[in-house]
């Protein structure tokens, strides 16, 4: 278990943020299908690139569309939303409307082996808050009980050199 928290060393390139999103919500069209659950992507338009490490923001993706996935057992609908930050870096937001998550769970769901699932390790969001501050990023989470969760990212914008 070690092995996977763990993080690798990270590869950073200049990405395009709309297209990580895509990859990552392509490699879980069939889950999606099969719980019932509609996929809309609002793509941010002119976003800036972000310098990051392609698959370990994929795997953060994957593990937040994941819970998303298992939080709307009677299936929901998932909304990603890119956009460009105050900052002048870019932005995901993550909206399901699953079950929510209780006020006095908020706190504790980035922490090491929490869950409240009968299967998993409670290690899925404390790996994405690390990779996510590896990039120098923000996550956010709002959530009510019934209604569903909201996770937003926060990616710094590339620092362009004078020359």
């Amino acid at each position: 278990m070690l092995h996977f928290a763990k993080p690798k060393p990270s590869h950073f390139e200049e990405e395009d943020i709309n297209e990580v999103v895509e990859k990552s919500l392509a490699i879980l069209q069939t889950k999606l299908k099969k719980g019932n659950i509609t996929a809309f992507f609002d793509r941010g338009q002119n976003l800036p690139k972000v310098n990051i490490d392609t698959h370990q923001i994929q795997q953060v993706l994957i593990n937040l569309i994941l819970n998303s996935i298992q939080a709307m057992e009677k299936g929901g609908l998932l909304t990603i939303r890119t956009f460009k930050t105050d900052s002048e870096g870019v932005g995901i937001e993550l909206k399901d409307t699953g079950i929510g998550i209780p006020r006095s769970h908020l706190k504790k769901i980035f922490d090491p082996f929490f869950t409240t699932k009968s299967e998993g390790t409670g290690l899925g969001l404390s790996i994405s808050l690390k990779i996510l501050e590896n990039h120098g990023a923000t996550i956010d989470v709002e959530s009510e009980e019934g209604k569903g969760s909201t996770f937003i990212i926060q990616f710094p914008g590339i620092k362009k050199h004078a020359v």
